[in-house]
């Protein structure tokens, strides 16, 4: 299966940067002069703003979860999240005009104007912003694609701070009559920058593409999208990380000009020269980002700017600040180190996007982008505030000469205090999950899905769900009512505890052969010509050449049985020779040599579905699940099976096993966790369905009497009633196979060339149809014959000395 993806052109890169090069037009001017706009032009008291700053920003972040959710649910032509750069860009601009106005009121109604203005504004904000922020997850599926669409979008980022500061107070100087606290020419300032930034909205509108789409069974649900939101522990982190961040951030870029007019000699002529030179360093960190984040990974990378940038903030308190080339310098250095931590943290938001795709089935890219907002503006917002309050605090008296307090406040607020963010983000980003390796892993199983979820399976040829039960089957009733106890066969000394690797019990028929219901039993249908048999026999060489998705491995050899050793060679061996033809490989022990089989196999380019046996014995239990939790821990683990048929056989109850599920999943954040057993079973056990991450689902038409010739649609029937129960669940066929050797079960005949049929058959389904299906089995095992009858050593591909059988 190819999971190739067109790759961003840097044209699209480019253009998608201009949307945050529009979005900083505005954020620049509010990050960099709003409060000196408040206090010095509209004259707000420092304290006043930022109560004002605080409340709106914390409407405005409420509502950053809303627009995400509408955004996923816009559907147009143009995709869900690009028709909102066309509809609200010029919203945005008419409102951040309005909020850079002054207007002739006093007292009361001049505060509840400033109010209403900045609402107004952050909310046509959120609304262009939260969908321009979630186009990054839909540009490509790639991660890094997206960091560096995410590093063009931070270098244009930074662009405006140039032009802000270096145009803003000559700009407003020119419309204000020479006056910098001119209110006209601070409006007619924010006029200029707002229409430059519509049209670079709708430039990139017209530049970009959106390509990554949700999962096409995915259905409209607000609560399962926030239920899943909250347990994105990946999303949770980078939240505090943002909050933190942010907080840092604010305080020190909106006290930087109050620094540099009233602490610094000629600071105030030589603010837009040090910005200059610190936004041009910012951009010089950020081209290094994508580089660095391949050879470090984006969390330890991240971790190190942050420490490196707390470090040297905290240094500032210290340098003089009459040295004008030390301030410079040190400014223009914690701007560079700081760098990589923009694009990064929004680079680390694409991968919980698809974090949550990958684990809970369900792709909400714009909430997942909105509730980021949701952090930053919270960081904003406490940033903001406490900007105001502590001005207020220190003294701050505006367009007067500072005392030596207000002085020594103003350098705490560029040193010490934004450090205490940094700090934090750094603590909180330590328990952050995603490393290079499950984001590279996560981006391969989705692209894979999304190939394979392109359309829903096709409809066999009988209705699955009203296909008659078949005439061999003497319950003549569906075998998911059937009880428990009608499950097992006593006839074949079944004792309710199997051994690694066997695939069921020959169960929904307690009698065999003739006699249950006065009809003889079933024989194998007429041969097949040469002529058929070598047309059959080059369909079944096609498939294994194509290469199926799975297979059901177990790597014993003649002689052995559960219990005994397996070594290294002899796993390697045997996966050697499956290798080319398969792509995943299913276990289903962790003991006794089987943990080697997961890491052989990632050697050797297999992908693993990693078993967990679990039985009545409870100190084996314990050592498989040890077993399994290391396997995956090392990074050999794709997708964990914790018990295989367990409910079957009836050898833990529903509360245990859904106890030992629950163990794992926390044991091994990040990677997808399910159950194997019986499809009607996942029916009867709702509870166990709803705690497994995936739903392993073992269809076996043959143990249900089922002839060769209906096998295949009655198998199919047996997937759409699992997935009938699972939801969004992603559902996998963990077992399915034909022998080709042995007793009829039923109307259920063993045969070569029934084997072959129904191996083909069911290939050419799950490829068509994007089936997840894991064939069973590899290999014969002639151990099994002691428990399933004389079929159980006929069930492999090759036989018991890796030779293939069929072709």
């Amino acid at each position: 299966m190819s999971t190739a993806h067109p790759r961003l052109t840097v044209t699209e890169k480019v253009g998608y940067g201009f949307g945050d090069l529009a979005s900083n037009l505005f954020w620049q001017m509010f990050s960099i002069f709003i409060a000196k706009f408040y206090t010095d032009v509209f004259l707000l008291g420092a304290a006043t703003m930022g109560t004002m700053f605080l409340v709106t920003r914390i409407f405005d972040s409420i509502t950053d979860p809303l627009m995400g959710t509408i955004a996923d649910r816009t559907s147009t032509r143009w995709g869900k999240f690009r028709p909102y750069l066309l509809w609200m860009s010029v919203p945005m601009a008419l409102t951040a005009v309005l909020t850079f106005t002054t207007p002739g009121f006093e007292g009361t109604a001049k505060i509840v104007y400033a109010y209403l203005t900045m609402s107004l504004m952050m909310l046509a904000y959120t609304a262009i912003n939260i969908p321009y922020s979630a186009l990054l997850g839909v540009l490509t599926p790639d991660s890094k694609d997206r960091t560096s669409a995410s590093s063009y979008r931070f270098v244009m980022a930074l662009l405006p701070v140039f032009i802000i500061v270096n145009t803003a107070i000559p700009m407003v100087e020119w419309f204000g009559d020479g006056d910098a606290n001119s209110p006209r020419g601070w409006q007619m300032t924010m006029v200029v920058y707002s229409v430059a930034a519509v049209l670079l909205f709708w430039a990139t509108f017209a530049l970009t593409t959106e390509r990554v789409q949700p999962p096409p069974e995915q259905k409209s649900s607000l609560k399962e999208d926030v239920r899943n939101l909250f347990r994105n522990r990946p999303w949770v982190v980078l939240s505090v990380v943002g909050i933190a961040a942010l907080t840092y951030a604010n305080i020190r870029g909106t006290v930087a000009v109050f620094y540099f007019e009233y602490t610094v000699p000629g600071g105030k002529d030589l603010f837009g020269p040090i910005m200059t030179t610190g936004a041009a360093a910012f951009i010089a960190g950020v081209m290094l980002t994508s580089p660095l984040a391949k050879i470090f990974g984006k969390r330890n990378f991240y971790m190190a700017s942050m420490a490196v940038t707390a470090l040297l903030t905290i240094g500032f308190y210290y340098v003089p600040t009459d040295n004008v080339p030390l301030v410079w310098g040190a400014h223009a250095l914690i701007s560079f180190v700081a760098a990589p931590t923009a694009p990064l943290v929004w680079a680390m938001y694409a991968d919980s996007a698809d974090y949550s795709e990958w684990k809970f089935h369900r792709r909400a890219t714009g909430l997942v982008f909105s509730a980021a907002s949701f952090a930053q503006k919270l960081g904003w917002a406490t940033g903001g505030a406490g900007t105001g309050w502590l001005l207020a605090y220190f003294g701050y008296v505006p367009n007067v000469a500072q005392s030596p307090e207000t002085i020594d406040g103003l350098k705490l607020m560029m040193s010490f205090i934004p450090a205490a963010g940094a700090v934090v983000a750094i603590a909180a980003l330590w328990f952050y999950p995603l490393d290079e390796a499950t984001v590279e892993r996560m981006s391969r199983e989705l692209e894979e899905r999304r190939t394979r979820e392109g359309k829903e399976p096709a409809q066999p040829p009988h209705s699955p769900l009203s296909l008659p039960l078949l005439a061999a089957d003497p319950f003549g009733a569906n075998p998911a009512h059937r009880p428990i106890e009608a499950l097992v066969n006593p006839s074949l000394g079944v004792t309710g505890h199997r051994s690694a690797s066997a695939p069921r019990e020959p169960a929904f028929a307690p009698h065999q052969g003739p006699g249950a219901d006065d009809r003889p039993a079933a024989s194998a249908p007429p041969p097949l010509s040469p002529q058929e048999r070598a047309a059959l026999t080059e369909q079944l060489r096609s498939v294994l050449q194509r290469g199926v998705h799975g297979l059901c491995f177990s790597p014993y050899v003649e002689g052995q049985a559960p219990g005994a050793k397996v070594s290294a060679a002899q796993i390697r061996a045997r996966l050697q020779i499956i290798r080319p033809h398969a792509r995943w490989i299913r276990t289903f022990s962790c003991t006794d040599g089987h943990e080697q089989t997961p890491r052989i196999a990632h050697e050797l380019g297999l992908r693993t579905l990693v078993g967990a046996w679990l039985g009545t014995d409870r100190a084996s239990n314990e050592r498989e699940i040890e077993s399994v939790i290391r396997v995956a821990r090392a990074g050999h683990a794709d997708i964990v099976a914790v018990g295989n048929e367990v409910l079957l056989r009836g050898d833990l109850t529903e509360d245990e096993l859904i106890a030992c599920i629950e163990r794992v999943r926390q044991a091994l954040p990040g990677v997808p966790i399910g159950y194997v057993d019986a499809y009607f079973l996942f029916e009867k056990h709702p509870r166990v369905t709803a705690a497994c991450d995936v739903v392993l689902t073992n269809c076996y038409p043959f143990w249900e009497g089922c002839p060769r010739e209906q096998a295949v649609a009655y198998m199919q029937s047996m997937l759409l009633r699992t997935r009938a129960v699972a939801g969004n669940k992603r559902v996998i066929v963990s077992e399915t196979g034909w022998p080709d050797q042995g007793s009829a079960f039923h109307g259920a005949v063993p045969s070569v060339e029934g084997a072959m049929r129904y191996f083909v058959d069911t290939q050419l389904w799950a490829q068509q149809d994007g089936i997840e299906v894991f064939y069973f089995a590899a290999f014969d095992e002639t151990w099994k014959v002691g428990a399933e009858g004389d079929v159980g050593a006929y069930w492999g591909l090759w036989d018991k000395d890796g030779r293939p059988k069929f072709t």
